[in-house]
């Protein structure tokens, strides 16, 4: 009985331990491709005078697909979904659903708060991490 404990938490250990090192790559990964979102938004909005939602939807996108390269080549060794084509096209679903969140809250905090629409997207990108890291690990990289 003992041993039957020890196995199941040294189990448990490493799947702690693998997806905090997982969250750990995803965060210098996100904070790469995050560089790259804000960099775009503020180039593509002042310097070509894009309206900032609209610069926010290509930087985000921007950003999402160089973040999908970087999570499934460093991050996530576990694929759930054999073919890539498909991989890709819930991870888009996902995405949408972080662009949706990060659209509608940099929105909100531009317009009905008043912040500068660079520190909305800041504030709105912490709470889309937590949603792409989430539905990614959940629905593509986890075994159930």
């Amino acid at each position: 009985m003992k041993r039957k404990i020890g196995k199941i938490y040294n189990k448990l250990s490493i799947i702690k331990n693998d997806a905090f090192t997982q969250a750990a790559k995803y965060f210098i990964v996100g904070g790469f491709c995050t560089t790259l979102d804000l960099a775009m938004l503020f180039v593509l909005t002042h310097v070509t005078d894009i309206k900032y939602i609209t610069s926010s939807i290509i930087s985000f996108m921007s950003g999402t697909v160089l973040n999908y390269y970087l999570c499934t080549f460093w991050i996530f060794k576990i694929r759930v979904i054999e073919k890539r084509h498909h991989e890709f096209f819930y991870y888009t679903i996902i995405t949408a659903i972080g662009l949706g969140i990060n659209t509608l809250l940099i929105w909100s905090f531009t317009e009905f708060i008043g912040l500068y629409f660079m520190l909305s997207k800041l504030l709105a990108t912490f709470v889309t991490y937590w949603w792409n890291f989430g539905a990614r690990k959940y629905f593509l990289h986890t075994i159930k």
